[in-house]
Formats: C-alpha cells, structure tokens, sequence
C-alpha cells in the first residue's frame, strides 16, 4: 500500500477511489506524483508541488496589492486639494457645450482605460472656470479607485510646498517630495502658469524631467504661445508635451453662470 493511501485509510477517508495512477511527472514543478481521482470528483496529485506554488503566488500578489494600496494612499496623502474640489466627480459635472462634454468624455475614458502600459499625458487647455480642475480632480478619483497611486498638486501650491522642505521643522523633505512626484503612477499638476519666480521654473523642469514618458494630467489657462515665451519656460514645455493629448477647454465660466452686473 503506498503512502497516500495508508494516510486516507487512517484519516477514514470514505470516499472510493475510481482512478489511480502511479509515478507520472509533472512538468511544470518538475516533481513525481501519484494521481487520484475518487467517485465524489475531487483529484488530488499526491507529491505535486503545483497547488502549494499557486497558493505561494496567490498569498504574495495578494501581499503586493495591500503594499500598492499602503503606497497608493500614503502618497495621495500628499496630495493639495481644496476643498471646493473634494466632492468633484464625472457625474457631477455639467459642460454647457459640446466640446466641454467631449473633454468629459475623453478623460472619462482615459481613467476607465487607465493602465501602466502605454504611458499617455494630457494637456488641459482654456479659459478659467471651464471645469478643467473638476475634471482632473475626476479623473484622479477614478484612476485611484482602480489601485494606482495618484498625486494632484496645484502649481503654486507645490511651489510653496518645496520652499517649506526647506523648514527645519518640516516632516516633509524636498528629496520625500521627489520621490512621491517621480513615482507616482498619476500625476496631475493643476494650474500651470508662466508667473513663476527663478525658484519656481527651476522645480517645474525638475519635476517635468522626473515625469517625461509617464502619466500625466497638466491644466492651464495660458495659451502654447505664452507657455513658450522664453527659453526656460519652452524646456518645461517640450518635456510636458512628451506623448501628450492636448484637450481645448474654452467655455463659459462656470463660477460666473447667473452672475448678472
């Protein structure tokens, strides 16, 4: 009687065994098992490694996606928001034109097709309160409902928030900044502008050097003429455009509808 068979008879195993084959080969683990097939269905491959590797894989993915989603929210923690933006979502968005809608239509898709393969940025372009930041804000809630880590910083907010790194007292350091800024799967800058200080060119084209070739969502007001105005701001530029859809969001705005002067 062979080992397997002996640990049934004493664990009473009931069920009968209506196959049985010896000393087959499993080629994917590259061990020798006995096959049993018993009158209830179940199979067990006594010697095979397969189930317990299958079961190693499953228990470190899972391991994996509970580490993605601890980074995925520490560094959404990161994140400057406000609070007019907090609740902002695609259903609750309302365009007043059709090409409002096709840019709500466009970034909608992009967060439901949303993946690491084929890194894809986009550029939000327009007169103000056109609903570029609600969007965006949108999207980031869509793509991080999904498991990636997002980051949404506004331009001069993140432009202050480098200064204060410097701060002794600061928990945050400028290298903690690049780094959630270099490795986030979703980076979206809001309100990029030309006013910016020495300080302020010099960070944009670090962190649009740190984010050539990867996802992001960058919104403006200023026209491609204005955001290439000098030889600075045009290598921020040229990096930001770098595999970038650019959307036109010009329209009535919205913090102004039923405003009568």
């Amino acid at each position: 009687m062979d080992a397997f068979s002996k640990i049934a008879k004493q664990a009473k195993f009931r069920n009968k065994v209506v196959k049985q084959e010896m000393g087959l080969h499993c080629e994917k683990c590259g061990r020798d098992y006995d096959y049993y097939e018993f009158d209830n269905g179940q199979v067990i491959k006594d010697g095979c490694d397969c189930k317990m590797i299958a079961l190693a894989k499953e228990s470190t993915e899972n391991f994996k996606k509970k580490q993605q989603r601890i980074k995925t929210n520490a560094i959404f923690k990161k994140s400057i928001i406000n609070d007019d933006l907090a609740d902002a979502d695609f259903n609750n968005y309302d365009p007043t034109s059709q090409q409002l809608a096709k840019a709500k239509a466009l970034l909608e898709r992009y967060a439901n097709n949303f993946t690491l393969n084929n890194k894809q940025s986009i550029l939000l372009f327009g007169t103000y309160g056109t609903g570029k930041s609600h969007l965006s804000m949108a999207t980031i809630k869509r793509v991080r409902e999904k498991g990636y880590s997002v980051l949404y910083m506004n331009v001069p907010q993140l432009i202050t928030t480098y200064k204060d790194t410097y701060n002794k007292q600061s928990q945050l350091t400028e290298r903690d900044l690049d780094k959630a800024i270099a490795d986030v799967d979703l980076l979206v800058l809001d309100d990029y502008g030309t006013s910016l200080s020495n300080f302020g060119v010099q960070k944009m084209f670090e962190v649009m050097e740190s984010r050539t070739g990867k996802h992001n969502i960058i919104t403006t007001n200023n026209s491609s003429k204005e955001l290439i105005q000098n030889k600075d701001l045009a290598k921020i530029f040229s990096r930001m455009m770098k595999n970038t859809t650019t959307i036109n969001m010009n329209g009535e705005d919205f913090r102004m509808r039923g405003l009568n002067f």
